[in-house]
């Protein structure tokens, strides 16, 4: 563990310096991108800045009534003197004039320049509408200048002329840029033919440099940052590159800047970075290594106890309290929840060894989805003949009393998908049946329901239908799976998960009581069913021991959810088709289902409810616990006063098997029980959860 941690530890350390100077070189790099994109921003706006201040003092000076008169008489001479003194006034490198039509009357640089036709230059066009333009241009291929043009108006009229101002863009302005931004400036003239030529540079005017800027291309809208430049190198130093482009008034590219700034520059902090990261690793690396250290000689101890405790359980040996020996160690929070998932193991290996010991002895000649195990008699006397008189509502409906129905030869195929392998058994139900699932290649159990009990109401298969598809959301290892749904020759049939293993009936039927250690495996898989089932909204409403079906895996499965509703269902039944004696089972307008695990309120008319099914799994457990329900009342009413009080009074006469098991008894196990019998439900506990943690708790 120690070693192994170490190698993580540095791993760790190296990925992180790994991932620590790249992140840095990313942050160097986008730092200097957006310095690079902050400094063309900046030149943009001094040359914005130049424009305006040069556009400023072109307006005023054209505001002069001896220059609009002299333009309006085209006085050449006189023009050509005004040009001298408005370059001298707005320290431009030359001022031109032009008439209304846009012809050249003088310009300040070529003195003998006239009479030329410039007015569809977009330049002095935009001024002759009215407007103030500005533009770039080139002069002499490599001369990169600004432009503004002001109209000549005179008050209330029209433009008679327009003044044209240039400054040129030289080493001078970018030097001056290059003080305020940090970052090196290359200004490049493009011509017609697209031929690049360098027009002022803050680093010299280099061969190299000329080469470089010879492979510039520009495009896009005026004084805008076009995508990164691959790098520069120059001077032997790699330069990052964000270059914008330069226009004229009418949107023609005539050049552009590069800003440059200097990689290794950007990131001479990065070593530095790399060297406190890896001072810090190594020192973390150091912490980490005695941390490992301790804490392996922490976790040593209690993994050894949990290793042991598995090897245990390996021989069959399934002692609980791993974590009670764990919890002293100070191990930490995850060496506890290992102890408690071992704890958690072994207790439902010791349930499922102990069901496995009971069903082995059992043998499996009782088929695990038999309905009519109902009929085997479980006591004797007036117990048989009160629970019969409450409970014969369900043989009192049309064709129950009678075994008939739909019956399945083997080898016959139920549509087109189900072969018949075996009937399973039958009851007041319908009939069930081993088969094969011939599109699966699987075996299932295939209920089959009886006729005449769907024939009281039209609307009886659907609703069996809807309840099937309630049932069928519950997924749980203790729950008897619904596979599919189906419908043949009219009569509605299900099929369900086949457990190879016995009932809890029979398992009760032939041991009569079953230690302690049994009724709490059966209550924790019988507690988790219930607690998956009343998660989906599920209530079984009719839980005995012959719905609750022991696999020779040990593993318990709860079936019939959702079918025995059907019978309880008082829109089935009615009391003009029941005799007599059937009606007495009938209490307060409810049909009732199995007496004995019915809950009180569930036999005077209430519905079923989590309730009635923590009650009813407390019958079971009693059941278990001491070979018998603890009604045997020899009336209906006397039955029914029973069920009304605690059933521990009751248990008394159950005699020897209670003598037994009560020496044996986990301590609580009967406490437990009581409280999920009690008459009144604000008694009882209020979930399976609740109870599932309780039962959990007993050793």
């Amino acid at each position: 563990m120690f070693a192994l941690t170490a190698l993580l530890v540095g791993m760790v350390v190296a990925v992180a310096l790994v991932v620590a100077s790249d992140s840095v070189r990313r942050a160097s790099d986008r730092t200097a991108q957006r310095g690079l994109e902050q400094s063309a921003d900046l030149v943009a706006q001094v040359l914005a800045g130049r424009e305006r201040s040069l556009a400023g003092g072109a307006r005023v000076f054209v505001q002069r009534p001896y220059l609009r008169a002299l333009v309006s008489e085209r006085r050449r001479a006189d023009i050509l003197d005004q040009t001298f003194e408005a370059a001298a006034q707005l320290e431009s490198q030359w001022v031109f004039v032009t008439d209304s039509r846009g012809i050249l009357l003088g310009k300040s640089d070529e003195p003998g320049a006239f009479g030329e036709d410039m007015g569809n230059v977009p330049l002095i066009a935009g001024a002759l509408s009215g407007h103030v333009t500005a533009g770039f241009g080139v002069s002499r291929d490599s001369l990169l200048f600004q432009a503004v043009a002001v109209p000549i108006e005179i008050p209330g009229g029209a433009s008679i002329g327009v003044l044209v101002a240039t400054r040129l863009v030289d080493s001078l302005l970018a030097h001056d840029v290059k003080v305020a931004t940090a970052s090196e400036l290359v200004f490049f003239t493009r011509d017609q033919r697209g031929v690049v030529q360098l027009a002022a540079s803050t680093i010299g005017s280099a061969k190299e440099l000329r080469t470089a800027v010879r492979s510039f291309s520009v495009s896009g809208p005026n004084a805008q940052p076009e995508p990164k430049m691959p790098d520069i190198h120059l001077g032997g130093t790699d330069y990052l590159a964000q270059r914008t482009s330069l226009t004229t008034a009418g949107g023609d590219v005539v050049g552009g800047f590069v800003v440059l700034r200097s990689r290794d520059a950007e990131r001479a902090s990065l070593a530095d970075v790399r060297r406190s990261i890896a001072v810090a690793g190594l020192v973390g690396f150091a912490l980490a290594l005695l941390v490992a250290y301790l804490a392996a000689r922490r976790v040593t101890a209690p993994v050894r106890t949990l290793a042991n405790a598995v090897r245990r359980a390996a021989d069959g040996n399934y002692d609980l309290g791993i974590r009670r020996e764990v919890s002293g160690s100070a191990a930490g929070a995850e060496v506890d929840e290992l102890a408690d998932a071992v704890d958690a193991l072994l207790a439902d290996l010791r349930d499922k060894e102990a069901l496995i010991a009971m069903t082995g002895r059992i043998g499996s000649a009782s088929e695990p989805q038999r309905e009519d195990a109902e009929a085997r008699s479980r006591s004797t006397g007036s117990r048989r003949r009160v629970a019969g008189s409450i409970a014969s509502i369900g043989a009192a409906l049309p064709g129950a009393g009678a075994r008939g129905g739909i019956v399945l030869a083997v080898g016959e195929v139920l549509a087109n998908r189900y072969r018949i392998d075996a009937l399973l058994g039958s009851g007041g139900m319908g009939m069930v049946y081993r088969a094969l699932d011939q599109s699966l290649g699987e075996v299932v159990a295939v209920k089959v329901l009886r006729p005449e009990i769907l024939a009281a109401d039209p609307a009886a298969a659907e609703h069996v239908k809807a309840e099937l598809r309630l049932a069928r959301r519950i997924t749980h290892r203790n729950v008897v799976r619904t596979h599919d749904i189906g419908e043949s020759d009219g009569v509605p049939f299900f099929t369900m998960e086949y457990v190879d293993g016995t009932s809890l009936a029979d398992v009760i039927h032939a041991r009569r009581s079953l230690p302690s250690v049994a009724v709490i495996a059966v209550a924790n898989q019988l507690l988790r069913a219930l607690v998956a089932a009343h998660a989906q909204q599920v209530i079984h409403g009719d839980l005995k021991p012959q719905n609750l079906l022991i696999g020779s895996n040990g593993v318990v499965k709860v079936t019939d959810f959702g079918v025995a509703r059907l019978m309880r269902d008082p829109r089935h039944t009615s009391d003009r088709e029941l005799p007599d004696s059937a009606t007495a089972g009938r209490l307060g307008g409810a049909t009732v289902g199995t007496p004995e695990y019915m809950a009180p309120e569930q036999l005077i008319g209430g519905p079923a409810s989590v309730q009635t099914d923590i009650y009813a799994a407390g019958i079971v457990l009693h059941e278990c616990l001491y070979g018998g329900t603890p009604y045997h009342a020899q009336t209906p009413i006397a039955f029914l006063s029973d069920k009304l009080r605690s059933p521990a009074t009751a248990r008394e006469r159950i005699g020897a098997a209670r003598a037994v098991n009560a020496r044996t008894a986990a301590s609580g196990l009967e406490e437990l029980i009581l409280r999920m019998t009690a008459p009144d439900v604000a008694q009882r506990e209020a979930s399976a959860s609740t109870l599932l943690r309780a039962f959990a708790a007993l050793e």
